[in-house]
């Protein structure tokens, strides 16, 4: 998706080019995720809100223009016992628990074990993987009963989605079906204001939430909400956003593993900002870490993008091991 091919508008207006903030938030989601460090940014915005929008429309785009055979192979193959999965017998999609990724028992093919209600063990070839399994999640369950579904969605037939990212990519995405993009977040205010803003990318007009999947009305998840009360483990690649500094101070410790980027409103509490920033100071200091914000810099002005006025950013990484 090339940032000079996408307009916005709001309301009734024309659609118009990317303002500059815009353009750094993408682009800022694009830095996270291509870097190989598990990196924690701090910035301060005047509305969290908007730009948390713009980021996630980056990421969640950095996810569909970026998977391939090679990353999916590693998701099967990577399965645990206990994971679920959805296999495609005859016409229908039926969902079965994982007992182990092993080889054939007749020959060294590899292939992922199976079993059903009854405990009765299925043996899929590698060769079926990419076709007839699916993905569900990354969490760990005891399987309590068999599911059948005679359709699963379809995200590849999407016209938008095709038009802008391809049937194979969305084919991939669909088949991983598992987020890498998580927020922690008001939910409800965040879903309700998701529509103001209306896009026009590849001729094609959307909202963000035609890119947004969070598994509440489709089977597909590109996307996910962390709850108050929930603790899980994600995987290793997610990225974690943090919307308002409450939100920050109270589950940024959970959370170490992953990249992290805390979106802060400058209007946030004087109180509150300061109690994050000690937060952060102390993660910055047991986690003998080092300061990132020369190499954001560089990447802005390599792609030429520009660093809004007044935005308080704040990047490191941990080197303790």
């Amino acid at each position: 998706m090339n940032l000079d091919e996408i307009k916005y508008k709001n309301g009734e207006n024309e659609y118009t080019i990317l303002e500059d903030w815009m353009k750094f938030s993408i682009e800022l989601a694009n830095f996270m995720k291509k870097s190989k460090k598990k990196l924690s940014i701090y910035i301060s915005v005047p509305s969290n809100l908007l730009f948390s929008y713009f980021y996630v429309l980056g990421s969640v785009n950095f996810d569909f223009d970026n998977i391939s055979n090679e990353v999916l192979l590693e998701e099967y193959l990577n399965l645990k016992k206990g994971q679920r999965i959805l296999y495609k017998v005859g016409e229908e999609w039926i969902s079965f628990s994982v007992i182990k990724v092993t080889k054939m028992p007749i020959n060294d093919k590899r292939a992922i074990v199976i079993k059903d209600r009854s405990n009765s063990k299925t043996y899929i070839p590698e060769e079926r993987w990419i076709k007839y399994v699916r993905i569900q999640n990354n969490e760990i369950f005891e399987l309590k009963r068999m599911r059948k579904f005679n359709e699963v969605k379809n995200i590849s037939e999407n016209i938008k989605l095709k038009n802008i990212y391809g049937k194979e990519n969305l084919q991939l995405a669909m088949i991983r079906n598992t987020p890498n993009t998580y927020l922690f977040t008001n939910k409800k205010e965040w879903k309700n204001n998701l529509n103001i803003l209306e896009f026009n990318i590849n001729q094609e007009h959307l909202y963000l939430s035609d890119l947004l999947f969070d598994g509440t009305t489709h089977d597909f998840k590109n996307m996910s909400f962390i709850e108050r009360n929930q603790n899980i483990n994600l995987p290793t690649e997610s990225v974690i956003i943090f919307i308002g500094s409450s939100r920050t101070i109270k589950k940024m410790d959970e959370f170490m593993g992953n990249k992290r980027i805390f979106i802060i409103n400058q209007h946030d509490s004087i109180e509150k900002i300061e109690e994050l920033k000690f937060k952060i100071e102390q993660d910055f200091l047991m986690g003998n870490s080092k300061i990132y914000n020369k190499e954001i810099i560089k990447y802005m002005k390599d792609n030429k993008i520009l660093i809004p006025k007044g935005v308080k950013l704040f990047a490191w990484f941990s080197c303790k091991k």
